[in-house]
């Protein structure tokens, strides 16, 4: 596609009605805040996990609000021109492990009974590697993960502000982070589920709305789809509204479609609901609320989100071909994609409606920073100062702590955000430092051996290889080091292996699985040239050798104390074969509270199946291809009818908090 960039001027055109949208907007969210802020100052419970009275429609909201921030729109319609609506499968692959989640890991979170999800380290595993990890975690993933996230979440803010207000990055960043501390460091968790609430029911209606008056200021979606092939061509043009890529799409689309769905999904971050996810569900009422709130998120955050960004991407491609903007450190005018959907809103909407359009992206905004600062600080006084620093102090103590680092939490994202310029290369690098941990994260609530070192081994193995694959630029010698990790790990597995056979009895076949794994990672990084040093190539490299690693650490490491490990089972009972070794030791029965059935995952499997079949279904309808669009109907219809009919089955446990609201 040879278009010139083209820079993108606005002449704010703002008027006293658009203005008054946008201070009724910041007046609620921050009325809502002080509202809760005394429930929210009670205690670290309250402020980090709302007491654990939240009702499924409010937790399950809030996780899709949270999702929902500034940069999703402006990515989503990017990925149109970038790589075609077939580039959403980035995401959309997900929805195997999250509606998976819903049955296999929602009401875990809640039986365990925790704050945080790193609090599942004290929980899960014993000891001093227990120790280390959760002080690790607590860091890393507060300081390192997190501030990544709110620094690509602010730079989206920083964009739409820069083109409608025409103001400097600088001041544009700490305009957004003041808005959100006012009302998310006084209020805790309460205030910040209150306020996505809110905020999620404005940004996803303006959504729709932009994408309804875009689409007619354009002639409609056919004249759209017409435009396309005379502006990028018509192999390009054909690509870029394909829902699945063919395997002539440009720039090895069907190659990276199929490792999404065959990698991504199963491999990379939270594979367990965790983080922010975890922590709506640990404050649900119950165990029931837990499940429904995490099934809601999944219906809001593949079934209703992605669409009206799509539309708004159409016509951005259409009417801003090559829009660029000066990249802020070197002065250069670069493509920009992602500030298509800007332009398309600044330039479509009339006055009052810009005004609550911009109201919106502040919604979407503020709830994630929101979540952010506070599930970050969550980690670093739960799971860091509280245990090793100052383990004796009052709550009054920790909750004042608590709102001095929400307010260093969204400096340190500020000053992240000075560091970027592209949205999606962000979301690229955290998935290739995630990449390889999830299967960890499974296998944790799944199967008994395994232990610290294996989450300890995991990370730091995905983060040498995923360095190693950056910075070392001669071909020849990144085989070398990458080889080297793998060869190192298989030479400790068999000089280790006799000594580890005697005291922890490792099964021979589970040695030769590791060798297998590590075979396939030599052949790989000998074989094969990443033509990209970039996520998604990077899961070619990392999860085989992850794998290799972390299962050879865990065979080669003690087990779990088994009285740690029966603690556990007790409190959470996950079931399966991966526990039979330590369930055959308790005598209490516990196999009707088991989630490991033949019934979940028949109800998994067609939950995933009714998603896929609304997700793709609307995009078939609105693309005029009927035919597709009928078939997933009924699709859709006979998988929610055997999901409805395992889910009559179950046997909720609902004593728990029933009696807490989030009004009371």
């Amino acid at each position: 596609m040879n278009i010139e960039p083209i820079e993108f001027y606005f002449q704010s055109q703002l008027t006293a009605l658009d203005f008054f949208f946008i201070f009724i907007f910041l007046l609620i969210s921050i009325s809502l805040g002080v509202f809760f802020s005394k429930r929210g100052r009670q205690n670290l419970s309250q402020y980090f996990a709302s007491g654990s009275g939240c009702p499924w429609w409010l937790l399950g909201t809030s996780m899709v609000a949270t999702t929902f921030a500034a940069d999703t729109p402006l990515v989503v319609s990017g990925l149109v021109v970038k790589q075609g609506i077939w580039g959403n499968w980035f995401w959309w692959s997900q929805v195997m492990i999250f509606m998976g989640g819903v049955f296999f890991f929602a009401r875990l979170w809640k039986r365990a009974n925790i704050l945080t999800d790193t609090e599942l380290v004290a929980l899960r595993y014993s000891g001093k590697p227990a120790r280390v990890l959760r002080g690790f975690r607590a860091l890393y993933f507060a300081l390192a993960y997190n501030c990544l996230i709110m620094g690509w979440v602010i730079l989206s803010m920083t964009k739409i502000m820069g083109l409608t207000f025409n103001i400097p990055k600088h001041w544009a960043v700490i305009a957004s982070i003041f808005i959100t501390v006012v009302y998310s460091a006084i209020s805790g968790l309460w205030g910040v589920m209150v306020t996505d609430f809110f905020q999620f029911l404005l940004a996803m209606g303006m959504a729709i709305v932009l994408a309804i008056v875009s689409l007619n200021a354009a002639g409609g979606l056919d004249s759209i789809l017409n435009q396309l092939p005379q502006i990028y061509g018509p192999e390009n043009a054909a690509a870029m509204t394909r829902l699945l890529p063919s395997f002539d799409t440009p720039e090895y689309g069907f190659t990276i479609f199929l490792l999404y769905i065959l990698l991504l999904w199963w491999t990379v971050g939270g594979t367990d609901g965790g983080a922010y996810l975890a922590q709506r569900m640990i404050a649900a009422k119950n165990e029931k609320h837990s499940f429904l709130g995490y099934l809601w998120y999944n219906i809001g955050h593949f079934c209703l989100r992605p669409w009206p960004w799509i539309l708004v991407g159409l016509v951005a491609a259409v009417k801003f071909p090559g829009i660029a903007a000066r990249n802020p450190i070197t002065g250069v005018l670069e493509k920009d994609p992602e500030l298509g959907y800007i332009a398309v809103m600044l330039t479509n909407l009339k006055p009052g409606l810009l005004g609550l359009m911009l109201a919106s992206f502040l919604a979407a905004f503020m709830s994630t920073i929101s979540t952010q600062i506070n599930w970050g600080a969550s980690y670093l006084i739960n799971d860091f100062y509280k245990p090793y620093i100052n383990p004796n102090a009052s709550e009054k103590h920790y909750i004042r702590v608590s709102i001095l680092t929400v307010v260093l939490m969204a400096i340190l994202g500020g000053v992240i955000s000075f560091l970027m310029t592209d949205i999606f290369f962000a979301w690229l690098l955290l998935s290739a430092i995630n990449a390889g941990i999830g299967i960890v994260y499974i296998a944790r609530w799944y199967w008994w051996r395994i232990n610290a070192y294996s989450e300890i081994s995991a990370i730091m193995s995905i983060l040498i290889t995923v360095a190693a694959i950056i910075f070392i630029q001669n071909e020849s010698l990144l085989q070398i080091v990458l080889t080297s990790i793998v060869g190192f790990t298989l030479l400790m597995l068999f000089l280790s292996g006799f000594v580890a056979q005697k005291r922890f009895g490792i099964n021979p076949k589970s040695a030769l699985f590791i060798v297998v794994i590590a075979l396939i990672a030599v052949v790989l990084v000998t074989l094969v040239t990443l033509p990209e040093k970039k996520f998604p190539w990077t899961l070619i490299y990392t999860v085989p050798i992850s794998l290799t690693v972390w299962l050879s650490t865990t065979l080669l490491t003690k087990p779990v104390e088994e009285h740690q490990l029966i603690k556990f089972y007790r409190r959470v009972h996950p079931g399966g074969p991966g526990w039979k070794k330590i369930s055959e030791k308790i005598p209490e029965d516990y196999s009707k509270r088991s989630l490991f059935t033949r019934r979940n995952l028949i109800a998994a499997i067609s939950g995933i199946v009714a998603v896929y079949s609304v997700l793709l279904g609307i995009g078939y309808l609105l693309l005029g291809k009927t035919i597709a669009a009928a078939i997933l109907s009924g699709v859709l219809l006979l998988s929610v009818f055997i999901m409805i009919k395992n889910l009559s089955e179950e046997q909720w446990k609902t004593n728990s908090n029933d009696n807490a609201s989030c009004a009371s």
